[in-house]
């Protein structure tokens, strides 16, 4: 009997510091979650701060664009005016004014064409390049990204409508892109690929007319054209007007946005901004409160760099 009861002790015991030391794993496996989701956080918070550069008389500017988003934009600019260009004298070669241009400016229409084709190589690269940092985005980051489409948009375009008439007082609050952007962006992306299909097959008829029928050729000729008037249009009327007119956006060019222009333009993605730079400067501060007196200027430096989420 006093060996039975020993024995259920024993066991009793042991069952209890089986379940101490899984009690004890799952808090370190809960306490790495907690590290792992405050380093995101900051992460998070210092790419955001990383936005905002303050002069000397503390005035606030915002960097919109990054050198790579402008250089691209530049190479879209380029492209797009070349094969619009090009493609529209190309188009409306049987009127006299313009086969006087074509011959007189460009040397005849096989230089056009040249001219043409390159400009679409560089732009098929481009589109290229483009989905690859989509496909990143996605699947790599596994973000949507800020161009995805929301249900918010809807309400957005609606209340803007409501707005432009008269009938709303305040404009819609947008995020770092607007209703209207996000339009053209997809709009831009849509086109493109009609373009690039049609401009292909027009390109290369012999090998695409060894898989598909003949009138695919003017099927692709009418539709190319048609979408070429279309984007032009939407460039010169919609984007150039947005852009140049309505707001006077240079920040595609400098990279640059004044704190007026976000708070104005984008004011949720300003409110996110400047929620993240006051997060930072609390932690430093709590950090600088509580580090001895001699190591709060280190303490400072190693919250404004990279080290701290690594």
């Amino acid at each position: 009997m006093t060996t039975s009861i020993s024995s259920n002790g024993s066991e009793s015991q042991n069952r209890q510091q089986s379940l101490t030391a899984v009690s004890s794993e799952e808090a370190a496996v809960i306490e790495r979650i907690k590290r792992r989701a405050q380093a995101r956080k900051l992460r998070a918070a210092q790419k955001l701060a990383a936005q905002v550069q303050i002069g000397s008389d503390g005035t606030k500017t915002f960097i919109r664009f990054s050198s790579r988003q402008r250089l691209e934009h530049q190479v879209l600019l380029i492209t797009f005016s070349t094969l619009a260009l090009t493609g529209m004298l190309q188009h409306y070669s049987a009127m006299s004014p313009v086969a006087w241009v074509i011959n007189t400016v460009f040397g005849g229409v096989e230089t056009l064409r040249t001219l043409h084709h390159l400009a679409a190589l560089i732009f098929i690269l481009e589109a290229i390049y483009h989905l690859g940092i989509i496909l990143t985005v996605w699947f790599v980051h596994r973000e949507k990204g800020g161009m995805w489409p929301r249900w918010r948009d809807l309400t957005d375009i609606i209340q803007m409508m409501k707005y432009n008439a008269g009938l709303a007082g305040e404009r819609p609050l947008f995020d770092r892109f607007s209703a209207e952007e996000k339009i053209e962006y997809w709009a831009l992306l849509w086109g493109s690929v009609i373009m690039i299909v049609t401009g292909l097959i027009q390109w290369f008829p012999t090998w695409v007319t060894m898989a598909l029928p003949g009138q695919i050729i003017p099927v692709s000729r009418a539709i190319h054209g048609w979408e070429a008037i279309l984007a032009t249009l939407s460039i010169l009327i919609w984007h150039m007007y947005h852009t140049i007119v309505k707001e006077k956006n240079k920040s595609i060019f400098n990279g640059l946005m004044s704190e007026q222009e976000m708070e104005e333009n984008h004011p949720l993605e300003y409110r996110r901004i400047m929620a993240a730079t006051n997060y930072l400067q609390q932690i430093v501060a709590e950090q600088e409160a509580q580090a001895p007196v001699g190591k709060k200027e280190e303490t400072t430096v190693t919250m404004d760099g990279e080290h701290e989420l690594a």
